[in-house]
Order: structure tokens, then sequence, then C-alpha cells
């Protein structure tokens, strides 16, 4: 029972042990990445992969839109053929699926060899990242627990997009209170990977931020105006034409499941089909915006608000994967900042550590279990967003680790 009782306030969660832990874990990750590093030959690693794995797409559709074949960047052949020309031979294939509009965001990479591409975009993206987390949760102590986050090691990893979808949200929902058009102009670039932004409409529909509403409109607009006034419909064509072909990724599972944290892939990880797992992921999607919009358009303290956001536009995406739980910094650190201002209520401190410490193991533990870790550790945070608003303030002097 007494056990029980610390897990209920969370007073297992001292200051020492918020010192100690994450530079336990970011020193194992530091010394994993140098290893991956120091064995690697050029762009690959001792496995004849890609360092930075995923990136090896990005970096081969700005090459394909700098050559002058944007509508490339869909074809197989063509794209594999250039990611080969640093996998070698016998590299798989890393599709790009991505809207026209993502063509826009990567082309720069396209100026550096894959090296320095990699390290650059990993770089200035990672640092946008950060500045939104310091502003959500500006304190000395919070800086290892930001930089140790596992999801940031699982983005570096695989060299993907979740530092630039969470600084663009991030700093969108900083600057929304008091320069809403630049904030609805950061977050409407997130069309990028329209997925992320299904509940932006809500969230600033809800709290009746009209500016910001039109703010993103207009990115929206102008970046999908921009790839059709440079390369033409061509490349939208060519986008289409895949767009069945990423749907079969989903619901084949040929992106594993376990690597996913979506209410689809969980319920098709537990062996739903696919229709079954299309009414829990549309039910899942309902459940978070109306969570948004209520919370939103209520009296909540902004940090909850931006806590619920980030969590509900991770449970609405139908396609999101581990490296995405990228966005859960923004939660935990705007929930924290709350925390530490009004207290944490039965089971949140708990809770946060959790949510901070597991997204390590969702990968290997689904793969090993069938149990979408992930997925469920999501639904508990939106439950527990959700009864942290409805709660009135401590009576009594809450424990703050």
């Amino acid at each position: 029972m007494r056990l029980i009782e610390r897990i209920r306030t969370g007073d297992w969660v001292t200051a020492r042990r918020v010192r100690l832990y994450p530079r336990l874990f970011l020193a194992v990750c530091l010394a994993l990445a140098a290893v991956a590093i120091i064995l690697g030959q050029g762009s690959l690693t001792d496995a004849s992969t890609p360092l930075g794995t995923d990136f090896i797409s990005f970096w081969s559709a700005a090459n394909l839109v700098a050559q002058g074949r944007p509508a490339a960047a869909y074809d197989h052949a063509a794209l594999q053929a250039l990611e080969q020309t640093i996998t070698g031979p016998d590299g798989p294939l890393y599709t790009w699926l991505y809207p026209p509009m993502a063509l826009l965001v990567v082309a720069p990479l396209a100026a550096l060899p894959y090296p320095a591409a990699l390290v650059a975009w990993l770089g200035l993206t990672l640092a946008g990242y950060l500045t939104a987390i310091w502003r959500l949760l500006p304190e000395g102590r919070a800086l290892l627990p930001m930089l140790a986050f596992p999801p940031l090691f699982i983005n570096l990893g695989h060299g993907q997009n979740a530092f630039l979808s969470a600084a663009l949200l991030g700093w969108g929902l900083v600057l929304l209170p008091r320069r809403p058009w630049l904030a609805g102009l950061l977050m409407g670039t997130l069309i990028y990977k329209p997925q992320l932004g299904l509940l932006l409409p809500v969230a600033l529909l809800a709290a009746g931020q009209g500016r910001a509403v039109l703010g993103a409109g207009l990115a929206a607009l102008a970046l999908m105006g921009a790839t059709y006034g440079l390369w033409g419909s061509e490349v939208w064509t060519a986008f289409l034409a895949k767009s069945d072909y990423a749907r079969q990724m989903l619901e084949q599972g040929l992106v594993p499941w376990y690597n996913m944290t979506s209410v689809f892939a969980a319920a098709r990880l537990l062996g739903a089909g696919v229709g079954v797992a299309w009414a829990l992921q549309g039910l899942a999607s309902l459940i978070a915006a109306a969570t948004v919009w209520r919370l939103w358009r209520g009296p909540a303290a902004y940090p909850i608000k931006v806590a619920a956001l980030a969590i509900g536009t991770l449970v609405a995406a139908p396609l999101a994967l581990d490296y995405d739980a990228t966005l859960l910094g923004l939660a935990l650190a705007a929930w924290v900042a709350e925390g530490r201002r009004r207290g944490f209520g039965d089971w949140e401190i708990s809770t946060l550590a959790l949510a901070w410490m597991s997204p390590l193991f969702w990968r290997p533990l689904a793969q090993v279990t069938s149990i979408p870790w992930g997925t469920l550790t999501l639904v508990l945070l939106l439950w527990l967003v959700i009864r942290h608003a409805r709660r009135p303030p401590p009576q009594s002097a809450p424990h703050v680790p």
C-alpha cells in the first residue's frame, strides 16, 4: 500500500532523481551514438544502412528537385537509384510519400553532401524544438530532461522531421497569445505533414483565434501555390498516384505497426481487421477533437490547453510513429510548468515520469508482446489531462519535485 501511495502522490520523483536519471540516459545514448559513428563507413553504419536511415529519402528527394525532377521523388526507381549512390547497389528503398509542400522544406539539403546535410538538418531543427520547449518551461534544471527525452534520440537515429514538426507547433503555441498572425503562419506550415495538423483548426476556432486561423490558411495556400507555380501539376499528379501506396503501407504493416503509436496501428497489432481499425481510429480522433475543443473553449489554463493539443494530435493522427512522440515533449513541458505553479493532482507526477521514460521501450516491448504501449500511454495522458482541467486548485501544498 505504501508503494501505491507513493505512486499516487509522485513523491518518489525527487529532485535528486530528476537530476540523476536524465544524466545517465544521456550518457548512454551519446556513447551508443559515438560507437555508431566510429564504426560507420562514410555515410553508412556498420550494418551498411545510411546514418540517419530515413533522412536518405529527404536528401535524395532534395537532389531530384535540384536536378529539375521533383516528380521523380515519387518514382521508386528514380529515388532508389539516387539513394544507392550512398548505400551502394544493394541498398534498400526508403520511400518519399510526403506532399509536394515537403519538397520545399527539404530542397536546401541538396546544397550539401549527405553527412553535412544530415548534421545541418538535425542541428537546426533540434535547436528550433529545444528553444520552443525552453519557452514553455524556462527552468535551468529542465534542460537535461529536455535533452534526454527518448523520442529525441529516436528521431536523431532516423534523421526524421519530428524536431521540425514540434518546433513549428511549439513556437506557434508560444506566440499564439501575443502574435496570433505569426503563430498561424508557423502552424500552417505543418501542412507539409498534414496528419499532425488535424486538430489545429479545432483548437484555434474553439479559442476564437480568427487571425491565427487566417494566418494558418494563408501559409498552407501559399505553400501549395508555390509548388504548383514552381513545378506545375506534374508533381501533384505523381504524389496523388502514390497515395494508395501510402494507405497500403499503413493497412498492411509495410512499416511495422509496433513502430507506430496510432490507434489504427494498435488495433492492427492486436489483430483487428482493417475496417475495425479505421472505425476505432475515427472514434479516437473524434474523442481527441472533442477534448481539444472543450478545453480550448473553456477556462483551462493555457499550458494545459497546449498539453491537450499536443497529446490529442498524436491520438488523432492515423499515421504516427514513435519518433513523432517528440511532440509529447511540448505537452510534458507545458504540464510540468503548470503543475509547478498550481500543483499536481493524484497520479500526475508518476504518469508524467512514465511518459518521459517509456518511449524508449515502446517499440521493443510492442514487438515482443504485441501490446501497443505507446498508444496506451497517449490515451492515459489524454484522460489525465481532461481530469486535470476539471479539478479545483489543491487545498494544501502539493509535492513538487
